[in-house]
């Protein structure tokens, strides 16, 4: 089963999918910010996760490494680099390097010669299993009240 949108009730509710879509993001930021105050640092974290890790959704990705209660092993992760995380976030590089230093400073990243990423166990901490299943049930809300409106629908 597959979620689609139904274009003329999109159209016809786009009011109300706007403010369904604002509130969601800013309940997403909530999750986010509970763990994590300063936006920035954020920012540079949510690309960290994107850019090593995107690519494991393009791939059969084998049941042992579904989960975050196993590390993934890093010759599966892309790089990442400053530069890549300011192209991302739309930070300056300086402000990417200077809070990059601060989440290694705070033992969340780590730099090795090659590559910015996550310190090992570090997304294995209870606390990121919290904000997955808030940030899930975020989700489950809006889609849900979308499909009440008539704006998503199953196929």
């Amino acid at each position: 089963m597959a979620i689609v949108i139904d274009d003329e009730l999109a159209a016809a509710n786009s009011r109300l999918t706007a403010i369904r879509l604002a509130t969601l993001t800013l309940r997403l930021m909530e999750n986010w910010r509970r763990r994590f105050d300063d936006h920035e640092s954020l920012m540079v974290l949510l690309a960290v996760v994107a850019i090593t890790s995107e690519r494991l959704t393009r791939t059969d990705l084998p049941s042992e490494l579904r989960s975050l209660k196993r590390p993934i092993p890093t010759d599966r992760l892309a790089r990442c680099s400053v530069s890549s995380i300011a192209a991302a976030t739309g930070l300056n590089r300086e402000t990417a390097r200077r809070k990059v230093n601060d989440l290694i400073a705070a033992g969340i990243l780590v730099r090795t010669s090659r590559e910015i990423r996550f310190a090992t166990g570090h997304l294995q901490d209870p606390l990121i299993d919290d904000l997955i299943r808030n940030q899930l049930d975020a989700v489950t809300r809006v889609v849900n009240d979308l499909q009440r409106d008539g704006v998503l629908k199953a196929k």
